[in-house]
């Protein structure tokens, strides 16, 4: 597991209620020991956009901040859809729904399912107004907008089905119940080992090194060769020389 898969990221909507809670969720769980990474504070100048939320998608904790803003965002929609293609979905998102999220009623639901057909029907209508040659990166944001519409209703209602609590419930345990979720998360999948660099792996198979020349052999570290003049070769850390005679 790479080290940003250990990581805790939250993600959620910028704004109004939604960064207040999400401010306070940070906090707390901070003074707890626990570490959130979020774009606002660690993605950084100019760092790419796309590659933090792939990163998010493939978080092994993901605090999810759902509300209605975040169901129509194209990039708030493009982390969760990552995290589902992820696998394991259930287990690696701590969901906190807040009112406005509309996931509990079926035909609200539908409501963003038609919000993304809509917005993709748009998209084409738009593209077709310019030369293929002229849609470079127009493309991509069409295939995301079809991720969204084909998995929003299943990934909403798999959401619905959990029991996120409510926001209050949250704050006025000041989100304990959220961080030992988390907690027992990272203590049941553990950071991997890090892995040796390159150098380190060459190191190592140099260390074993087995190899014979002009026609010898090789037993472990030991060479056994020969050169050209006919002499017999052979060395570990010290060196044998039979010299043919003349």
């Amino acid at each position: 597991m790479d080290n940003h898969e250990q990581t805790v990221f939250i993600s959620y909507a910028w704004g109004d209620e939604r960064e207040e809670i999400v401010n306070k969720i940070d906090e707390s769980l901070q003074t707890r020991g626990i570490k959130i990474t979020r774009d606002k504070r660690d993605l950084g100048y100019k760092g790419s956009i796309k590659e933090f939320m792939e990163h998010i998608g493939q978080g092994n904790c993901v605090i999810v901040v759902v509300s209605d803003k975040y169901l129509r965002s194209p990039n708030c929609m493009f982390e969760l859809v990552e995290i589902a293609d992820n696998k394991q979905f259930h287990d690696r998102i701590f969901p906190i729904v807040l009112a406005d999220a509309d996931i509990y009623d079926p035909v609200k639901r539908i409501g963003y399912v038609k919000h993304w057909e809509e917005k993709r029907a748009e998209l084409a209508e738009a593209m077709k107004t310019l030369d293929p040659a002229n849609l470079q990166g127009i493309r991509d944001d069409m295939d995301l907008y079809d991720r969204i519409r084909d998995k929003i209703s299943g990934l909403a209602s798999t959401l619905k089905d959990m029991n996120t609590l409510t926001p209050e419930m949250h704050q006025d345990s000041n989100f304990s119940h959220l961080f030992e979720a988390i907690d027992k998360r990272m203590k049941e999948t553990p950071a991997a080992a890090p892995k040796k660099d390159a150098e380190s792996a060459r190191k190592a198979a140099s260390a074993d090194n087995i190899s014979a020349s002009n026609g010898g052999t090789a037993v472990g570290s030991i060479n056994i060769g020969g050169n050209v003049d006919g002499n017999i070769v052979i060395g570990n850390n010290n060196q044998a020389n039979n010299t043919k005679k003349k």
